[in-house]
């Protein structure tokens, strides 16, 4: 069922002004979160119209299913068909950091000496990361190639100087390890993480639904005529992760050395 008779809804249509509708529009932090609000999954539905995309799209949605198709014609808007036109942004919704996974970054030192310590310089190396994921399971149609681009302007714009999101950069560092006799050594790092995430935004510019048995079309600027014009869905965002990075690109963590006890692999 649609959540709304369309004679309610004709109703609505037909007292809304566009300055009326104008003065209910939100900035994208204060969108409004359909999620539990209709019938169908509002986590797929956002996550399918905002895929990447950035232009204005046109289409029609189900309204008790939440299915979405192109739109042909305009006679092609009959229950529980309806016309949706807007288009999306990515703001951020929250951040935070954390300490990843232990790596190394270095060649290993053996000492094969019993009674003596090895000291020597080691040069660790290796590269920034950056990876993008996403809260719906099993969602198709994403472009991550230009979401990776607008996830970094639009939701990590704040951290463009220390957050390597969307690029690669290699560094190099060296110091001295000391490995105990009958040992074998290395360096490891641990790399300083953010988690920049973003709930996408749809924003409509219009919105159709057709009372039928009539060809008597009513179109708002709101989400299915109810007043608010920013929508977007909790549970569905992106979550972007990669290196928190010094001034000169460089990724911040701790580099510490590693050894274990010598072995017959390790030719002695």
């Amino acid at each position: 069922m649609i959540s709304r008779s369309t004679i309610q809804r004709t109703g609505v249509a037909a007292l809304l002004s566009l300055a009326a509708v104008m003065a209910t529009v939100s900035p994208a932090s204060a969108a409004t979160n359909i999620r539990g609000a209709e019938p169908f999954d509002a986590d797929r539905l956002l996550m399918s119209l905002c895929n990447g995309r950035t232009d204005t799209q046109e289409g029609l949605i189900n309204v008790q299913t939440g299915e979405l198709r192109r739109l042909s014609d305009w006679n092609d808007i009959r229950a529980p068909w309806e016309r949706y036109m807007g288009r999306c942004t990515y703001p951020k919704s929250s951040s935070w950091t954390w300490t990843g996974g232990e790596a190394r970054v270095s060649d290993t030192i053996v000492n094969c000496s019993s009674g003596s310590t090895l000291s020597q310089n080691i040069t660790s190396t290796g590269s920034t990361t950056s990876t993008t994921s996403n809260s719906v399971t099993g969602s198709v149609g994403i472009q991550w190639t230009p979401l990776k681009e607008v996830l970094s302007i639009q939701a990590g714009g704040e951290y463009t100087r220390s957050w390597s999101y969307a690029t690669t950069k290699g560094w190099s560092k060296t110091s001295s390890l000391t490995v105990p006799p009958r040992r074998v050594g290395w360096m490891v790092q641990r790399p300083e993480m953010r988690t920049v995430r973003s709930n996408p935004v749809f924003h409509v510019e219009a919105y159709t639904w057709n009372t039928l048995p009539f060809a008597n079309w009513a179109t708002v600027n709101s989400w299915r005529g109810r007043g608010y014009r920013d929508i977007n869905s909790q549970g569905a965002f992106y979550d972007a992760y990669a290196n928190v990075t010094n001034g000169d690109g460089s990724p911040v963590g701790q580099i510490v050395a590693r050894d274990r006890a010598v072995t017959s692999g390790d030719r002695c």
